[in-house]
């Protein structure tokens, strides 16, 4: 299939070709879809369903820093690959067969999983990625093989032109690998060394700050998707239904 097919697709075609809707539309996260074009499996992430400004715009934003984050990790094992943008909000991606570890047995994480894990974070950092979002840990994937897969890159920085995100990248590159240690504390309390423990318990002074900065600048940017979300009541005096979390695979 050529890369142009996917960048021609519509929306009545994606709502044609869903397999299923691994989340819907809320405040500034963006709908998820699994569909599936002449036989290819794909991830649709659609911030422009709401059909707001704010969604359009933010949603523009998000879209493009993953996907600029994604050709910078072109080729690393058990990370998308990007098809396509058909819109500026709209971003095609590679289904990846994967779950999240939080839904994994006990007996599928082994000391040899964490490194495989810490050799696929270590790539991607060295591709000068921060992936930013990886405490969140169903962003982290099994694969049905038991290999670790990463996904969910909207919150990903980059070197490169910005000083002030150069100066961040080391502390959010080093949250990325604290993550290993929150999932083995979920997963595998067994294998955390005290080191790990210690990762755990303490956080540096400027990762402090850049967690504050962080949520200083969320702040109203949630709260300004959520008015753009507020949706009427309809006839019935019920207002309608907002979805909670959904695993995907992206």
């Amino acid at each position: 299939m050529t890369s142009n097919r996917w960048a021609s697709l519509h929306r009545g075609e994606i709502d044609r070709l869903t397999v299923r809707v691994f989340r819907e539309a809320w405040r500034a996260r963006p709908e998820v879809r699994h569909i599936r074009m002449e036989g290819v499996d794909a991830v649709v992430k659609d911030y422009g369903r709401g059909g707001n400004i704010f969604k359009h715009l933010l949603g523009a934003f998000l879209a493009r820093r993953e996907v600029a984050a994604l050709h910078r990790a072109e080729g690393l094992p058990h990370v998308p690959h990007v098809y396509a943008m058909p819109r500026l909000w709209i971003a095609v991606l590679e289904y990846i067969d994967a779950a999240p570890v939080t839904a994994q047995p006990r007996q599928t994480f082994d000391a040899g999983f964490f490194d495989r894990l810490s050799g696929l974070i270590d790539m991607i950092h060295r591709r000068g990625i921060a992936h930013g979002d990886l405490e969140k840990l169903d962003n982290i994937l099994v694969t049905p093989d038991g290999e670790p897969a990463i996904v969910d890159f909207a919150a990903a920085i980059m070197s490169g032109g910005n000083p002030l995100v150069a100066l961040a990248l080391p502390y959010v590159q080093e949250n990325d690998r604290r993550a290993i240690c929150k999932l083995k504390s979920v997963v595998a309390p067994d294998l955390l060394t005290d080191e790990e423990r210690q990762i755990l318990e303490t956080r540096r002074p400027a990762e402090v700050w850049y967690r504050r900065l962080r949520k200083y600048i969320r702040r109203p940017v949630k709260s300004l998707a959520s008015r753009a979300d507020e949706r009427p009541a309809d006839q019935t005096g019920n207002t309608r239904w907002r979805p909670g979390n959904h695993h995907y695979s992206a």
